[in-house]
């Protein structure tokens, strides 16, 4: 856990020894009693989500979600061979079960498999077993596919509270959100996509961006925030490889 002081100093008058002795003996006596804010965070009580990491290195994760379609992951693959990344892909049990070629094809080419969940549903309004089965379906859908065991899971749509984010991680899950949305999915145009990524980044980043069929326009953008972020000094990587360069945020 990282605590940040933010402290005060008053020049001290040095009048006499015994005036810079109670000056000080004030001062350190302020520090002790000041409450340090808690930012940053390792280790909590209970699980929590992780948006980005805490690190001045220039690293950032892409991060991909799936839930259906076949003409959209083919083309971001390509894009992401092409320009040498590896990036964190969390797809849906259901589609791992429709699509397995595909779902082999991201592990196959050096990409990590997160889970996104089985069905489309938000697990906040589920019971306990419940979310306990979705999280089992999905995480066997994606090792029947692939042979990988999935241990990062982003719940569909984002929707967790405390009994979802208890139950992935007496699963072995961890949850994993995003600092940075690319909107790709509303299909704003690809200079929009670009800019939403390149010009808001900041180190630690993990970023949202799809690639179902919804999000049409997610391979001609890709070129052009991978580009964009190399220009700007930032290597991309995998999410279990960002969480190596620091502790996880919660927000």
């Amino acid at each position: 856990m990282v605590k940040i002081f933010y402290l005060s100093f008053t020049k001290i008058k040095r009048a006499s020894m015994n005036a810079l002795m109670f000056g000080l003996a004030a001062l350190l006596l302020t520090a002790a009693l000041l409450k340090p804010a808690e930012i940053f965070t390792t280790a909590q009580s209970k699980p929590h989500p992780i948006y980005k990491v805490q690190t001045k290195d220039k690293v950032v994760a892409l991060t991909f979600n799936i839930d259906w379609g076949n003409r959209v992951p083919g083309p971001v693959l390509d894009v992401l061979k092409k320009h040498d990344v590896k990036a964190t892909f969390f797809v849906s049990g259901s589609w791992a079960g429709k699509h397995p070629a595909l779902a082999r094809r991201i592990t196959a080419e050096g990409h990590e498999i997160g889970s996104n969940g089985d069905r489309r549903i938000n697990l906040s309004a589920e019971t306990k077993a419940t979310v306990k089965k979705e999280l089992a379906t999905g995480r066997d859908y994606i090792k029947e596919a692939t042979g990988v065991t999935a241990s990062l899971l982003r719940t569909p749509y984002g929707d967790w509270n405390d009994l979802v984010l208890a139950t992935a991680a007496g699963s072995g899950y961890t949850v994993i959100q995003w600092s940075l949305d690319s909107l790709d999915i509303q299909t704003p145009g690809k200079n929009d996509i670009v800019n939403n990524v390149v010009e808001k980044i900041s180190p630690g980043d993990i970023v949202l961006m799809f690639a179902c069929d919804t999000a049409s326009q997610t391979p001609d953008a890709l070129p052009g925030i991978i580009e964009g972020l190399r220009a700007k000094g930032y290597e991309l990587v995998t999410v279990s490889s960002l969480l190596k360069h620091g502790p996880g945020v919660i927000e």
